[in-house]
Order: C-alpha cells, then sequence, then structure tokens
C-alpha cells in the first residue's frame, strides 16, 4: 500500500488541477500540476515518463493561460521530447500545437512558423486530421501578426467549415476567434460580432480562459465600433474581471487603452486620459510591448486634443521605438500611429506634414482593407483641403468617404463626416444641403447617445462642443 502512496496522491492532485481548470482558477490549477511533477518523480520508473508527458502538456497549457509563454514553452518542449523517446506521434503533435500557439504570443513567429512546417509534416506521418486541423487554426494568427489578413480569412472559413463537419471543438474555436479578428480590422464590425460571440460561447463550453478573453477584448470593440458603447465597456468590464480571476496579464493590458478610446469618442477627454496613461503603467508593468504601443498613441491624441503638441511627439516617439525593439502586429498600430500624425499636424497648422502623414494612412488602411481609417484619411484630406480654400476637393473626399461607409458602416467616424460635410457646405453658402448633413451627423450621434446608460457619459457626450454644434445646426 505505501509503494501505491504516490500514485494515489498524484491522482487526487491532478484532479484537483482539472477541478481548478475548468472553474478558471487557473493559478491554483498551476499549482497543483508543478506540485504533482514532484509526485512522478516518486513513481516506479517504468511509470514517469507517461505521466509526466501528460502533466506537462497540462501545465503548458495552464502557464499559456497565465501569459506565462517562456514557462508554457518549456513545459510543452518537454512533452514534446518525452513523446518523442515514446514514439507518441499524436502526444508529440498535440504538445507542438500548444508549443506554436505559445510561441506566437511570445511574439516569436519566425520560430512558430518553422514548427508549425514540422507540426504538419508530423501529422502527415500520423494521419491525424483532427490535429492537423487544429494546427491549421493555430496558422492563422501567423498571417495575422504579418497584416496578411486576405489569408487568414481565406484559411479561417476553411478551418470552420472543416472543424464543423467533423464536430472539432477547439478548431473550430480558433478559427471563430480568429476570422472575427480578422472582420474586425477590415472593418466588418457586424460580421465580426457575429462571429465572436459563437467564439465566446464555445470557449465558456469548453472553459477555454485564454480565448474567452480573446474574443470579450474583440467583441467589445467590434460594439463599440457600431456605436454601442456601454455593450461594449460591458464586454471590456467582463474581460477585466475574467482575466484578473485566471491571472492573465496579456489581455489585462489592453483593457485600459480601449476604455480610454470610448472615453474620447464620447468627449470624456479626462477620462479617457486616466485610462491610456494607466495602460500605460499597466503594459510596462507586465512588458506586453503592443499595448503599450497602443496606449501611447492614444496618449498621443489625448495630449494633441489638450493642445500639449510636445508631450505628443513624446508619446509617438516612443511609440516608433518600440516598433523597432518588436514587430509584432505593428502594421496594425501604425494604421492608428500615422493618423495620431496627421491629426497632431493638422491641430498645428502645418497642412502640408498633415497631409503627408493623412495620404500615408490612406495608402496603408487601404492595403490591409481597414475601411474605417481609410474613411479617416479621406475625412483629413478634406479637412485640409478646406484650409487651404479647395472646395471641390474637400467635397470630392468627403463623398468618397460616405461612399466607404455606405458598404462598411463606421458611425464613430460617420458622424464626423457628415459634420464636416455640412460646415463646407455652410461654407459656401449652401444651407438646405448643409441643413441635410448636419441632420445625418445629428441623427447617429443621438443613436450613440441612446447607446449609453451610464447618464454621466451620455450628458458629456451630448453636451461636448463637437456635439452641440452640430445639434444646433440640425
Amino acid at each position: 500500500m505505501l509503494n501505491r502512496l504516490p500514485a494515489i496522491q498524484l491522482s487526487a492532485i491532478s484532479y484537483k488541477a482539472d477541478n481548478a481548470v475548468r472553474v478558471y482558477a487557473t493559478a491554483e490549477a498551476e499549482r497543483h500540476y508543478s506540485h504533482a511533477l514532484e509526485l512522478v518523480e516518486k513513481l516506479p520508473a517504468g511509470e514517469r515518463d507517461e505521466r509526466s508527458l501528460t502533466i506537462y502538456q497540462k501545465r503548458g497549457a495552464a502557464n499559456f493561460t497565465l501569459s506565462r509563454f517562456d514557462e508554457a514553452i518549456e513545459d510543452y518542449e518537454r512533452a514534446i521530447e518525452g513523446a518523442q523517446a515514446a514514439g507518441a506521434i499524436e502526444t508529440e503533435q498535440a504538445a507542438l500545437n500548444g508549443l506554436i500557439n505559445a510561441l506566437f504570443y511570445s511574439h516569436r513567429v519566425d520560430e512558430m512558423a518553422r514548427r508549425a512546417e514540422e507540426t504538419l509534416e508530423l501529422a502527415e506521418r500520423g494521419g491525424s486530421a483532427f490535429l492537423r486541423l487544429e494546427t491549421l487554426s493555430i496558422i492563422i494568427q501567423k498571417h495575422a501578426s504579418y497584416g496578411e489578413m486576405d489569408e487568414a480569412g481565406r484559411l479561417a472559413d476553411e478551418v470552420i467549415e472543416l472543424a464543423g463537419s467533423l464536430d472539432h471543438k477547439q478548431a473550430l474555436l480558433n478559427g471563430l476567434a480568429a476570422r472575427g479578428e480578422a472582420h474586425f480590422h477590415q472593418s466588418e464590425y457586424a460580421r465580426a460580432e457575429e462571429l465572436l460571440e459563437r467564439a465566446l460561447a464555445l470557449a465558456i463550453e469548453m472553459g477555454d480562459g485564454f480565448t474567452h478573453l480573446y474574443a470579450l477584448f474583440f467583441l467589445g470593440l467590434s460594439r463599440g465600433n457600431q456605436g454601442r458603447m456601454s455593450e461594449a465597456l460591458a464586454a471590456l468590464n467582463e474581460m477585466m474581471a475574467v482575466a484578473e480571476r485566471n491571472g492573465d496579464r496579456f489581455w489585462l493590458s489592453r483593457v485600459p487603452n480601449s476604455i480610454g478610446w470610448i472615453h474620447r469618442e464620447l468627449q470624456d477627454f479626462s477620462k479617457a486620459f486616466e485610462y491610456d496613461r494607466r495602460g500605460v503603467e499597466i503594459a510596462q508593468q507586465d512588458r506586453v510591448l503592443e499595448a503599450e504601443a497602443n496606449s501611447l498613441i492614444n496618449l498621443g491624441y489625448d495630449h494633441t486634443q489638450a493642445g500639449e503638441g510636445r508631450k505628443s511627439q513624446a508619446a509617438f516617439r516612443e511609440v516608433e521605438s518600440i516598433f523597432k525593439r518588436d514587430s509584432w502586429m505593428a502594421w496594425r498600430y501604425n494604421i492608428r500611429l500615422q493618423a495620431g500624425k496627421a491629426e497632431y499636424w493638422l491641430a498645428q497648422g502645418d497642412s502640408s506634414r498633415a497631409e503627408e502623414y493623412a495620404r500615408q494612412l490612406f495608402e496603408v488602411a487601404s492595403r490591409y482593407k481597414s475601411r474605417k481609417y481609410m474613411v479617416v484619411a479621406r475625412k483629413l484630406l478634406a479637412e485640409m483641403a478646406i484650409a487651404r480654400g479647395d472646395a471641390e476637393e474637400a467635397d470630392s473626399e468627403l463623398k468618397a468617404a460616405l461612399e466607404i461607409l455606405e458598404e462598411f458602416p463606421a458611425p464613430l467616424v460617420a458622424w464626423r463626416v457628415y459634420a464636416l460635410l455640412g460646415r463646407l457646405n455652410l461654407n459656401k453658402g449652401d444651407d438646405l444641403r448643409a441643413r441635410e448633413a448636419f441632420s445625418q451627423a445629428a441623427a447617429i450621434v443621438r443613436e450613440i447617445a441612446a447607446s449609453v446608460t451610464d447618464e454621466r457619459l451620455r450628458t458629456v457626450f451630448l453636451e461636448s462642443a463637437a456635439v452641440k454644434e452640430l445639434i444646433d445646426r440640425a
């Protein structure tokens, strides 16, 4: 009986760890798995390898959910070594899938790509359609990190269809989340929301804490970009609560600047600044560079709005410094950086520099099919045309912006386009067209305001100078 005691203890500890994972107590689960590995060493030699393989994989998954990507990589590599020694091809491929996912989120994308090819070759030898499909569902993220959104979308569609027919829930979950993200980046917000809601429900069903946060994050942003502000805040606040419960730092670092963005869109600039500054602090503390870059871009906007030009420039220079150190998803943040710089130079009255960045913005946004920022670029170019007295060019830019918005609605940008069109027509002496444009802007603003359940925040928005001007003229 004494000889079997470590095995009995191991079973009990493993059960506790698995149960902790199911209730999102991931840090507790990791501690139990670490204890289990200590107990494995007390087992007879013939039992150690098989038991340790499983535990290393499970602890790797727990460390991944905790955003401890380096530790997860180490656990998966040990599981791979053990599986290779045992000749267990399917176990090796499952561990490789965990490894390539962890490599991606630790920003080691080139290494991830090499190991992904190795994993696909192993799938061919092992003949496991399930594990091959899971590998493909992870590779979607590689395409996203390089800005290859058409390829990411195509592969995600393929994975979703195959995973549905094979009832492979993990691959389906990965495909739904990644496809939702791709739709978001290309400003297809309603479609993104539909897929992300499916991903969220499946993540909860499967107890996948990491993808739960992933889906909530892009769900919040997609709802916000459709002008449903309190629903967006609800998703982000839920994300924050789940992240804190999971012990996650990767996704948690993205929450403050996202909430700051919503407050800025609602003209609540002081709160936006607070959240954006907090976002920088958390991202620096947790060493999440792309979240720090995004928060700094937000601060650049905040300082521009406050007339603090030097601070805007300092924030944008720091973002460029981050890009030199880490190019992970830099294509996406660079779009926002170009927009921020164009806004800054426009506020400084330097239309030449502003136009330079606005045209760069339009070029890069068009390359990645980020329709919202194509509209932002058109609006900025219209403002510059107005500044130099070229009403015809301004009108052309705004018409082009509205054509994009007709196919890809983005109300947070649309009301500003209509408001600018109203001012342009007012300057031209066309009062009828001016009122029509202001009325369109006012209608969108009222819809956005109606989505805000927080009375203070709704009042701040409706009583802001920009909103009152267009409502008064509607």
